[in-house]
């Protein structure tokens, strides 16, 4: 165990103190709160396009329901199929670049749902595949640079965190799940949706319900992912500060590994 704690002296060191008082250093964590936002923003309108497409689809396209599925399976699984193809964007220009160029594709994506008209159901799924080459982004980026806020924690405070920052993540994802599918359920019940009985399957919605339901596939997912370009644009650990961070972090320790001996 003396050969563990040699190779990593940071371990002796453990996470002290109250949970309130390690959350005041996590928030106080500048680049955390970033990531946070980047995430959220990622995370909304990725909860917020998964809970509107059945709507979406049955609702506004007019077509079956088992259309449904194909659709949050092109979007879904173009992000699964994406994410080598960023990961190695990522090592060759950065991560905040290729946040960047995901998102960018992302919100042509969604614009295009926007703009579809009922009928038009192969440019459904083209922009449905556009919009899951921008989400597996969201999977990801902010994750890949989680790591990075964890070093520059330990560079601050000489003690590792994962725990907290990766449970205040997945803690933070469940508060999106919750307030994108309540937000869809809500907004369609104020515009007097209708619901399927057994007699009418698919009920012809008024046009409040339809507007509704874009504006819930286009400009509300836009919006949070334009707030995620500009926290990402003003990220504040590029490729060079995080190599100084690494290296940094290297010596102290070796430093701390030659005074044990």
């Amino acid at each position: 165990s003396q050969a563990v704690l040699a190779q990593h002296p940071e371990e002796a060191a453990p996470v002290t103190g109250s949970l309130l008082s390690e959350l005041q250093i996590v928030f106080s964590n500048r680049p955390f709160l970033f990531v946070v936002g980047i995430y959220l923003c990622s995370w909304f309108s990725v909860q917020l396009t998964a809970a509107v497409i059945p709507y979406f689809v049955v609702s506004y396209m007019r077509l079956p329901q088992q259309d449904s599925p194909l659709v949050i399976l092109a979007v879904q699984g173009t992000a699964l199929g994406m994410l080598s193809v960023w990961n190695w964007i990522s090592q060759k220009v950065g991560k905040k670049v290729a946040y960047l160029l995901g998102t960018s594709c992302w919100i042509v994506g969604q614009g295009g749902l926007f703009l579809l008209q009922p009928g038009q159901t192969t440019l459904m799924y083209v922009f449905a595949v556009l919009a899951g080459v921008g989400v597996s982004t969201a999977y990801l980026i902010p994750w890949s640079m989680l790591p990075d806020v964890i070093e520059f924690d330990e560079l601050q405070t000489g003690q590792r965190r994962e725990g907290i920052f990766y449970s205040l993540m997945v803690f933070l994802q469940k508060i999106c799940l919750g307030f994108a599918v309540a937000g869809v359920l809500q907004s369609l019940e104020w515009s007097g949706y209708l619901h399927p009985t057994a007699a009418v399957s698919a009920p012809v919605q008024p046009e409040a319900v339809l507007t509704a339901i874009r504006l819930a596939i286009g400009p509300a997912p836009t919006i949070s992912l334009i707030c995620g370009l500009i926290l990402a644009y003003f990220y504040p650990i590029t490729r060079e500060m995080h190599q100084q961070i690494v290296l940094q972090l290297q010596e102290r320790r070796e430093r701390s590994s030659g005074d044990r001996e």
